[in-house]
């Protein structure tokens, strides 16, 4: 096993709509489809699709929605072994995602109040995958259960990777502050928050200073996105590498930051190919996941060779031009 992910699965439905509605606004739905989603599962699928071997620490209740988020899983390929069934009459984990013309979109997580799943324990978590794997992948789903297995699996010298990439608001919501992000960082080897999520804590939105903020407290790889306008990565030597997004005409975005660690953590840590060329790749198959709706358009490796034999990165030059001014 490469890559062994702590996070959610869920099962999203995405209506794409004529236009995001304001506040007491209406909409119209033109259309409607229903797939696998949670961005712990995004990251294996791209993962997965990309020739990791993969599997899934996660909890699902006991209904038919549950049962075609098992089979999803089952046949991309990711090892469910560790996906724990919640028998008591609880709901699946669901999203809502409101998608405009644009590829602008609105997320509502759907818990169903009473029927909403409680949280994966220390006593269901299967933590002796983590004897077979060379990555421990976690979304801080839930936040508490990260930090202990982070703790676990270092002291097996398992590379960990960590991935925040919500808004602060939903970030605070799951229990994370400065206090419990220096603690977990102790145990993290490449740390990837998103500009928003990070921003709060460093007190700026600028780049420079998030990145300086993370690196205070952080001597690994750090990976900072930034949406539609790339990502800048700094690695445990402090050579930085500052690449932009593809120019698309995007779709949806929905796990488009999921697609992009995956990849990353394929190519860089589990291919040991160079910071630059990973990056790059990363962010082909970011851009390849906005051209159709959800997640599970995430590309499959001939697909993002394909892209990248008639895009480059984005400025006229190809991955082996690339690797060599890296090298």
């Amino acid at each position: 096993m490469d890559i062994l992910g702590l996070g959610g699965s869920a099962l999203d439905t995405i209506k794409v709509v004529d236009h995001l509605p304001v506040r007491d606004g209406f909409c119209s739905v033109l259309s409607t489809r229903r797939m696998l989603g949670g961005s712990g599962t995004n990251v294996l699928v791209q993962a997965q699709r990309l020739g990791a071997r993969t599997a899934s620490i996660s909890k699902v209740a006991d209904d038919a929605d549950s049962d075609a988020i098992v089979d999803s899983l089952r046949r991309i390929g990711v090892d469910t072994r560790g996906v724990i069934r919640q028998q008591g009459g609880f709901a699946a984990p669901r999203c809502l995602i409101y998608v405009d013309g644009h590829g602008e979109k609105a997320l509502v997580l759907d818990g169903e109040g009473r029927r909403a799943l409680p949280p994966i324990s220390m006593e269901e978590a299967s933590f002796d995958l983590m004897d077979e794997t060379s990555v421990l992948y976690l979304d801080l789903n839930p936040a508490e259960l990260s930090l202990a297995a982070a703790k676990i699996a270092k002291d097996k010298g398992k590379t960990v990777v960590c991935n925040m990439q919500e808004d602060f608001e939903t970030v605070l919501s799951k229990g994370i502050d400065r206090e419990f992000l220096y603690e977990l960082l102790d145990y993290v080897d490449v740390f990837a928050p998103c500009q928003e999520g990070i921003g709060p804590c460093a007190g700026s939105y600028e780049i420079d200073d998030e990145i300086e903020f993370v690196r205070r407290h952080f001597s690994g790889i750090i990976v900072l996105t930034q949406g539609s306008r790339g990502v800048c990565a700094v690695d445990a030597s402090n050579r930085r590498f500052d690449v932009p997004a593809f120019d698309i005409d995007a779709r949806d975005t929905t796990g488009a930051g999921d697609s992009f660690i995956g990849a990353f953590m394929t190519e860089h840590i589990i291919g040991d190919c160079p910071m630059r060329q990973s990056l790059v790749f990363a962010s082909a198959c970011a851009a390849l996941t906005c051209l159709d709706y959800g997640a599970l358009s995430s590309p499959t490796r001939g697909r993002v060779e394909e892209f990248l034999a008639s895009h480059g990165n984005g400025m006229g030059e190809d991955l082996r031009t690339i690797a060599h001014k890296e090298n």
